[in-house]
């Protein structure tokens, strides 16, 4: 799978892989915390009554149980987010892929219509050399001019001219395919194929239901869950906290003998918290946190919105796009029946080259045309197969 090699694809299970473990130590505030920690001191004081100096050595081996009763829901909440929020980078990882293989498959069929363009300009060359050669033997016969050579050798030229631009064309649309699955620009090889597929028939009546599987939609909901978690967290904050806290180990002086029962020590207690001064500080973030919450809430409507018309849209292009190239195929065929007609008009004499040169150029200007509307007909498919989430 060469787009798995895509930087932008590598950042979002990054960026995945991060909310994953955020929400695995929020779930973690739910269990009561244990500690163990060690100490070593020495110190000295003098005696008053004696004058002497005496040392004494503190070594203490304690255990520390602590856990903080969830009595207003501020740690549900917190986890609530966490998930939430994990659940918004899963969702967007899907998101930038389906965005990545989108694109992909916009860059490919682009560059499946140039191949198609340079071949109707490849042909269109071979042709015109051909009548090329056909003037300049009736040049030395005498029975056409050097206007009609210098014509027919301008045809030559001009399609030359307009094949090497369409060269570069597919030398970028490469080069972008190349940076799509990881490579360096100039790294990439596809082979030419001037060959369009047929394009493939989405039903209209698609039910709006379908919007759902779209990934972008779902990571955007669940940023509003996530952001009225929040809320909830910056409530609770208003609360008391209470802790309860139990603790035990040994106490001594001399580590060879301190795992003894006289050096037992414990300690069992709670203690409750209630901020009195941040009380501004408090209503300043809660307030943050509901227009965070009104903010997200309005960007996933408007994403809503935005998918309903990325449908719409890709619905009723397809039907103007499929109309259209129908239209451009009649065309097609009436431009050829014309070349044919006044090529043997030309033969009898009846009419000069420079006609013969308009129907040309207007067969060829059909054919590409016609070549472009089946490829804009892929690009919009590949944009409403986007718009549904990936199928339908």
């Amino acid at each position: 799978d060469t787009s798995a090699q895509n930087l932008s694809l590598k950042a979002a299970a990054a960026r995945l892989n991060e909310a994953r473990a955020i929400s695995r130590s929020s779930r973690t505030a739910v269990l009561p915390s244990l500690d163990f920690n060690p100490s070593a001191s020495r110190s000295t004081f003098r005696n008053q009554a004696t004058g002497s100096t005496i040392k004494s050595d503190t070594i203490s081996l304690p255990l520390d149980l602590a856990y903080e009763v969830d009595l207003w829901g501020k740690v549900r909440r917190q986890v609530e987010g966490a998930n939430a929020r994990e659940a918004a980078a899963e969702a967007s990882l899907a998101a930038t892929r389906l965005s990545l293989t989108a694109d992909t498959a916009q860059t490919y069929w682009a560059l499946r219509g140039i191949d198609a363009d340079r071949s109707l300009l490849q042909e269109s060359i071979v042709l015109r050399k051909e009548t090329l050669s056909l003037i300049e033997a009736r040049f030395k016969a005498g029975t056409v001019s050097a206007l009609d050579v210098s014509r027919a050798q301008t045809e030559v030229a001009t399609a030359e001219a307009e094949l090497i631009g369409v060269d570069r064309q597919r030398s970028e649309l490469v080069n972008a395919l190349a940076v799509l699955t990881g490579k360096n620009a100039g790294g990439l090889q596809v082979a030419a194929d001037a060959n369009l597929p047929n394009v493939p028939n989405i039903p209209s009546g698609i039910p709006a239901d379908l919007l759902l599987r779209r990934p972008d939609l779902f990571a955007a909901e669940r940023q509003v869950a996530s952001a009225n978690a929040e809320i909830g967290v910056a409530e609770a904050a208003f609360y008391p906290a209470l802790r309860l806290r139990a603790g035990g180990g040994f106490d001594g002086g001399s580590l060879s003998n301190l795992i003894q029962s006289n050096n037992l020590v414990w300690s069992l207690g709670s203690s409750l918290t209630y901020p009195i001064i941040g009380q501004q500080n408090l209503r300043a973030q809660r307030d943050a946190t509901i227009a965070r919450h009104q903010a997200v809430t309005e960007e996933y409507k408007q994403s809503v919105l935005v998918a309903l018309r990325e449908a719409e849209d890709g619905l009723k292009g397809l039907d103007y796009l499929q109309r259209q190239e129908n239209a451009q195929n009649e065309a097609v065929k009436a431009a050829q029946n014309t070349l044919n007609i006044s090529r043997e008009r030309f033969s009898a004499g009846l009419i000069s080259f420079l006609e013969v040169v308009d129907t040309e150029r207007t067969l060829l200007a059909t054919k590409r045309q016609a070549a472009s509307l089946r490829t804009q007909r892929l690009a919009v498919t590949v944009n409403l197969i986007k718009a549904l989430g990936g199928s339908w």
